[in-house]
């Protein structure tokens, strides 16, 4: 068993195919077949159940998916050590960071012109699949970084975590709407008038938005849930339903009105989470030190103000 196999496997499993994995490790589909045969046949056991439609991992597939992607992982960090040791930073840097609610984030846009200037030869992927998603990528090593929207207590053991900043949520309705001239609301007489925009299964949004009608006791009736937090605002403006959003989101120019909301603790965090620093590779340990110089200065910059 060695690595070129592993990483075989780890494509077929994550495309499905043997078409577009072997694309992905840049060979032709007879020479990864062979590969995963082969691994097959050293184990002695099956690790993907095949049809002319489909591929899917069988039971030991998925068992040795979990320590193909653990020695995977320590592979690259041994190299980028190595690399490090030399004077050149190389390797992937590879960050999860959800949709700022306002359209900004400057200090990680300073932390990444940084570090890519000092580190060119660093691969650095940006992926953003929901706050929920990609805690579990970092705890698990699939991303080094993540800029989330949970608290602490939302995050699995093992995940580091330090709370950024955080915003009251307010609800946002139609300008139309007949509670749009109240300057603060509660959740029970919003739901009794409305439908509501729900924010997209497994963001950080929607934690926040399930946690806060769960305080009030309040059942709420779901006309549309978008694939993205800017779809919510779309659908309000039209006066398709209501929705709970972070106070920064943008709704200048549209025809919404956000109101108060009498829970306190209806808040939206924005938090960095990333796993045990024994764990993180050179290029993680190097951009998560800039990103924490970079926050910490604009935090004194602030208390100077």
């Amino acid at each position: 068993m060695d690595l070129r196999q592993l990483e075989c496997l780890v494509a077929v499993a994550e495309e499905s195919s043997f078409t577009r994995a072997a694309a992905r490790c840049h060979v032709v589909q007879s020479a990864l077949s062979a590969q995963i045969a082969r691994l097959e046949r050293e184990l002695e056991v099956t690790l993907f159940h095949r049809t002319s439609r489909s591929v899917r991992l069988a039971p030991a597939g998925e068992l040795l998916l979990k320590h193909a992607r653990t020695l995977l992982h320590d592979a690259e960090v041994a190299r980028a050590e190595m690399a490090a040791f030399c004077g050149l930073l190389t390797g992937q840097l590879r960050l999860g960071v959800i949709s700022p609610s306002d359209g900004r984030m400057p200090y990680l846009d300073e932390a990444l012109l940084a570090f890519h200037a000092r580190h060119p030869a660093v691969e650095i992927s940006v992926q953003d699949t929901g706050s929920q998603v990609m805690v579990e990528a970092v705890r698990a090593g699939e991303l080094d970084l993540a800029l989330v929207g949970l608290y602490a207590g939302q995050v699995p053991a093992g995940v580091g975590h330090r709370l950024l900043d955080d915003e009251p949520m307010v609800a946002a309705v139609n300008a139309g709407h007949p509670l749009a001239g109240r300057g603060r609301v509660g959740l029970a007489e919003l739901a009794a008038t409305t439908k509501f925009i729900e924010p997209p299964r497994g963001s950080g949004i929607r934690l926040q938005v399930d946690a806060a009608f769960a305080r009030a006791g309040v059942d709420r009736c779901a006309a549309f849930e978008p694939d993205t937090p800017v779809g919510v605002l779309r659908w309000v403006a039209l006066g398709l339903g209501a929705a709970v959003i972070p106070a920064s989101a943008p709704t200048s120019g549209r025809k919404v009105i956000t109101l108060s909301l009498d829970d306190d603790q209806a808040r939206h965090p924005l938090a960095l989470v990333h796993g045990p620093p024994g764990t993180a590779t050179p290029s993680a340990r190097v951009f998560l030190a800039l990103l924490l110089a970079e926050l910490d200065g604009r935090s004194a910059a602030g208390a100077c103000e």
